[in-house]
């Protein structure tokens, strides 16, 4: 059973999120304390993003030593114990690790059959778990079912960029869209947008939504929260879950 995703992202009036260009906000300050804060008020264990987003917490990118022998393709949990949990994609091997944990929450890794020997060995070595979500990339429904059977987590947020959330609401995989919408409009071209689908534009809109909760916060932020229903004309695809 996969568990209940809820993408919690802070945009501009534009839907931008890299918070960063905006500066301090009157009565808010800057995005990352307004994401961290409104974030917590789930209480949800666990967090995933894709490669882009994961590498602010990892270290410098490194030449891994040759691995001593084949490991096998199996998936590692390194902390039987944690309790919450930091997870990220990285279907190539490229990120680099030099603590098993951020914050208290524990690193677990989604990746493919390709990655190296030499990668697995350096999770292995720094106490980071992986699961294997595919042979070349990774498959976010696979990803999501192994996540909900290892940590048996019943919700997620997930806190990736445009282009790992696209490829998330594409797939169907995400059940609540939260927005904090800042009062502040970005107007950069190329900027990333909280969900981005890679292609050419679709003959329709990615998903329809129904709004669940509405709120103001101080400073003119608007906090909305949506049930994802599925693509328009389709119907609801999802049950009551979460």
């Amino acid at each position: 059973m996969k568990p209940y995703v809820i993408c919690h992202m802070v945009t501009s009036v534009d839907g931008k999120i890299l918070g960063e260009r905006w500066g301090r906000l009157p009565r808010v300050g800057d995005s990352g304390k307004l994401f961290e804060t409104s974030a917590a008020r789930f209480g949800v264990a666990a967090w995933l993003v894709g490669n882009t987003t994961m590498k602010e917490f990892t270290g410098a990118p490194t030449r891994l030593p040759a691995a001593a022998g084949r490991v096998e393709r199996k998936d590692y949990v390194a902390d039987g114990r944690a309790r919450r949990f930091a997870i990220g994609a990285d279907a190539k091997g490229v990120l680099r690790f030099d603590r098993p944990e951020v914050n208290g929450d524990h690193f677990v890794m989604l990746v493919s059959e390709k990655v190296s020997d030499a990668y697995l060995m350096h999770l292995r070595a720094v106490g980071v778990s992986y699961l294997f979500c595919g042979r070349d990339s990774v498959d976010v429904r696979r990803a999501l079912r192994k996540i909900g059977a290892r940590p048996r987590l019943r919700k997620l947020l997930l806190e990736g960029g445009g282009v790992f959330n696209g490829s998330m609401l594409a797939a169907g995989e995400i059940d609540e869209i939260s927005q904090v919408i800042a009062p502040i409009v970005d107007g950069g071209t190329g900027i990333t947008s909280e969900f981005d689908i890679p292609g050419p534009p679709a003959r329709m809109a990615a998903a329809r939504l129904r709004l669940l909760q509405h709120r103001t916060l101080p400073g003119g932020v608007i906090w909305l929260r949506y049930r994802v229903l599925g693509k328009p004309g389709r119907g609801e695809n999802r049950g009551k879950r979460g």
